[in-house]
Parts: C-alpha cells; sequence; structure tokens
C-alpha cells in the first residue's frame, strides 16, 4: 500500500519536532486559527525566524519538484528526517553553514534535493571537468608615487620597489596578502604638505589587505581599487575606493573619509563596508559597530550598527534598512554572503568571486530571489548548489561557465 503523507505525518508524530509539522501546515495552508496564532508566537524568536527560512526554502524547492508520487512520498520522508537529524547534529551543522564548501541556506537545499530532483541527471553532472575553467590571470598591481606598478605577491618584485612599502621585510605579508604601512617614518621628502599616493588594484577572484599608516585595516574586495596617502597628513585622512572594501578604521580626532564615485563616508573610528562599483545601478553602506555619516547627491544620512544605507543611482533615492552586519561582511574571511539578490546578479557577484566568466542563457525570472553563501575554495559546489536551487542546467565552453535552463 502506498504511503501517504498524512500516513507518513503519524507514523513520524513523536519522532519530529512539534514545530516542524507546525511549519509544514503553515507553508502548505492548512493551519487552523490557533496554530497560526502559535507560529505568530514562535517566529518573534530570532533563532526560530532562521530556522524558518531554511525550512521554507526546503519546503517550496520539495513540493515544486516535478516527481512520481513515489518519489514524493520518499521525498518527504528524507525531508522530515534531514531537518530531525540535523537538530541532534546542531554543531555539525552551523559548521556546515559558515564554513562548509558552499555555505547555507543553498548548501541545505543541495543535501536532499541532490537525490530528490536530480538523481537522474548526476552522471551528467559529474562528467564536467572544472578543472578547464578558465580564471582571470591578471595579478594585484600596486602603483607606486612615482608610477612604478608591481605584483606585491611576485617573489620577483624589485625590492627597492618594495622599500617604499616599509614594513616588516619588503612591507609585505604573503601568507596573509597584506600590504602594512603603520608608523611608517616620514622622510624628509614627505614632510611638506603635499601626500604621495600608492593605488592599489584587486583583480576577480583575489582579496588583500591594506593597512594604512595610521593602522587603519583595508580589506578589499575582488574587482576593486583603492588609492591612499602612504602616510596621512595631520589635516585629513581620506581615501578613493572603486569597488567594495571593510574598513576598520584606527579612532582619530581627524575625520577617516572614504570618496566614492558619488558619496562621501565619513567617521572618526569604526568598522563598516562600502560597496560604490561605477558600473553599477546601486551603492551602499553598512555600518558594524560605532557611527557613519554618508553623504550623497544632496542627501546625508547618519547610520547605526546593523543598518545598510543605500543609494540607487538610477532614481537617486537612498534608503537604510535594517541588516545582519556581520553576516552580510563574511566576504572579508573568506565567506560571500548573497541575500534577497536577483539570478543575474549572483552569477556576477559570483564571477567576480571566484574570476571566472559565467555567460547566463536562461530564462531564470528576474524577480525571484535567491540566498546563499560561498567559500573561496569550492567553486564547484557552490555551480553545483546554483542549479539545483534555480532548477537550471551548466556547461563549460572554451573556459566559460555557460548557465542554461533546465530541459
Amino acid at each position: 500500500m502506498r504511503l501517504t503523507k498524512y500516513m507518513f505525518n503519524k507514523m513520524y508524530k513523536e519522532s519530529i519536532n512539534p514545530s516542524d509539522n507546525l511549519l509544514s501546515k503553515i507553508l502548505s495552508g492548512k493551519a487552523v486559527s490557533s496554530e497560526v496564532e502559535q507560529f505568530a508566537l514562535w517566529i518573534k524568536d530570532s533563532q526560530n525566524e532562521r530556522y524558518f527560512e531554511e525550512y521554507k526554502q526546503l519546503w517550496h524547492t520539495l513540493n515544486s519538484t516535478p516527481a512520481s508520487t513515489q518519489r514524493s512520498d520518499q521525498s518527504l520522508i528524507s525531508f522530515l528526517n534531514y531537518v530531525e537529524s540535523s537538530k541532534r547534529r546542531e554543531r555539525f551543522r552551523r559548521r556546515v553553514l559558515y564554513w562548509g564548501s558552499s555555505a547555507a541556506t543553498l548548501l541545505i537545499m543541495a543535501g536532499i534535493y541532490m537525490v530528490l530532483w536530480m538523481a537522474g541527471t548526476a552522471d551528467d553532472y559529474n562528467k564536467l571537468a572544472f578543472s578547464e575553467l578558465k580564471y582571470n590571470s591578471d595579478s594585484i598591481k600596486i602603483e607606486l608615487s612615482d608610477g612604478s606598478v608591481i605584483n606585491p605577491l611576485s617573489s620577483k618584485s624589485n625590492k627597492s620597489l618594495l622599500s617604499d612599502l616599509n614594513s616588516g621585510e619588503d612591507g609585505l605579508l604573503q601568507e596573509i596578502r597584506e600590504i602594512n604601512y603603520l608608523n611608517r617614518v616620514k622622510s624628509i621628502s614627505d614632510s611638506s604638505d603635499t601626500l604621495r599616493y600608492n593605488a592599489v588594484t584587486i583583480p576577480p577572484g583575489e582579496r588583500f589587505v591594506v593597512v594604512l599608516s595610521d593602522g587603519t585595516k583595508v580589506y578589499l574586495h575582488s574587482g576593486s581599487y583603492l588609492r591612499y596617502p602612504i602616510c596621512f597628513g595631520s589635516a585629513s585622512r581620506e581615501v578613493t575606493l572603486d569597488g567594495r572594501a571593510y574598513f576598520d578604521v584606527s579612532k582619530s580626532k581627524v575625520p577617516f573619509i572614504v570618496s566614492t564615485e558619488d558619496m562621501k563616508v565619513e567617521v572618526l573610528g569604526t568598522s563598516f563596508d562600502v560597496e560604490a562599483k561605477k558600473s553599477a545601478a546601486k551603492s551602499s553602506v553598512i555600518l558594524i559597530e560605532g557611527s557613519v555619516k554618508v553623504h550623497t547627491h544632496g542627501i546625508s544620512r547618519i547610520i547605526a550598527p546593523d543598518e545598510m544605507f543605500s543609494f540607487n543611482r538610477e532614481i537617486r533615492e537612498g534608503i537604510v534598512k535594517i541588516v545582519d552586519s556581520k553576516a552580510m561582511t563574511q566576504w572579508k574571511d573568506g565567506i560571500l554572503a548573497l541575500r534577497e539578490i536577483s539570478f543575474n546578479d549572483m552569477l556576477s557577484s559570483l564571477s567576480t568571486w571566484y574570476g571566472v566568466e559565467i555567460v547566463n542563457r536562461s530564462s531564470v525570472s528576474p524577480n525571484e530571489r535567491f540566498y546563499g553563501k560561498f567559500d573561496r575554495e569550492n567553486i564547484e559546489a557552490a555551480v553545483k548548489t546554483i542549479a539545483l536551487s534555480a532548477k537550471v542546467r551548466y556547461r563549460i565552453e572554451k573556459g566559460k561557465l555557460i548557465i542554461v535552463d533546465y530541459k
């Protein structure tokens, strides 16, 4: 006799957490008024809210799967068993969420969806050689004040040029990809009011850290450019950014200013994230702690911790909303978190993150929104997870990753 969903729920009534059954009823529209009230109280807890988001993603994935009745029943069993076993291994689950080969919501979905929806195509995916992807070959470049350009990661870099960085041996800590200008002693030629500037360019697929002369630490995202004084003067601390960077600013009475194409971000000492690419439709500032003042197109806003100021360049409108600032700035630690992002924007972000060219030939709706976290090490796991979530397929042509509709 076929195992129905009703029979399954009855069998597992005692082994499955009551909240899972409640969430299933909410999502399926079968909850009565008392259960809706119970859910309203339950969801107020932030941990419950996060759990519901993960559960919801799994639920919708499962129930939108074009499968046979038998597979659907087995899918339900796998789904609830997975939820329950995940709870029993909470410590391990958190580890996977934050440090796995492609973290967060999309990874959880892939855990069971891999066998439920893509069982018939696994062999096709396994045949793809991700080693055939062509990664960006550009190197990190530092343009020195005299116009010379060096690759700070190259052992062949001219030491006379690197001596300009003046911190430790050649100023470069290669194991953590960092250049340090802290406590640089001014030379006689630097004693005037004229500042000397260096600039660093980070290509797609790379990240880098610059410690400025005042101790401010700047984490630079892939595809970013930063221009900064070798040594700050006494009157100002100002840098220019095109791209994305996380700033951990040393406290001082002298304001620290980040100038972008259309914004000036002013602080005295705090941690914040700025994303302002010249080619992007939006720019943003995320505050982790302290206080930040943002100026753009006649708009001045002061934002508080866990707030993001977002400016739409097309309509010249700025808004402030509450965000999880630490989660959204994990990229500086090697984990890219994407939230409520369109499919095209997600692919663009991943193209920059991994340093590969991604061509979207799918018909995924621009209105769909995606969530996920991706680490630096495993693009294959990331791409497979995206394919499962968006219900698309992919292939590799001439080193490019091609995304197509699933047929």
